[in-house]
């Protein structure tokens, strides 16, 4: 399993509030109901530092940023110093809180988003 795939079965199984609508980056459906959060791996830091980071994209409706509050706190609980394997290449990482980007609102679904970054660094190869 990758390390992608880890992390969104997690959220699935450990956050309630989206009831298991965690997807890949860009491959939400167009009419899911919201909130809901995607995945996404950008390009690495570096294989030889063993780190890559991870950015959580959190959706919620137009009504409240409150939503993406609670929904923010609870990403963080089930991801910050929980570790993960990606079977796929051998590394076992450890995920830390990194940031928060501002609040934003997705014009194309008409939703309120968030982003929240944890970087995953290289605990132990399995």
């Amino acid at each position: 399993m990758s390390l992608r795939r880890s992390i969104i079965t997690r959220l699935r199984d450990h956050v309630p509030a989206v009831g298991g609508r965690v997807f890949q980056a860009f491959l939400a459906p167009p009419a899911i109901t919201p909130p809901f959060v995607t995945v996404k791996l950008p390009t690495r830091l570096g294989d030889a530092l063993g780190q890559q980071p991870v950015e959580c994209y959190l959706y919620a409706a137009q009504t409240s940023f409150v939503t993406l509050d609670a929904l923010e706190q609870e990403v963080i609980h089930v991801l910050h110093q929980k570790e993960f394997a990606d079977t796929e290449t051998g590394w076992r990482y450890r995920l830390r809180y990194a940031s928060s980007a501002g609040d934003a609102v997705d014009v194309e679904r008409k939703l309120i988003n968030r982003v929240i970054t944890f970087t995953a660094a290289s605990a132990v190869i399995i």
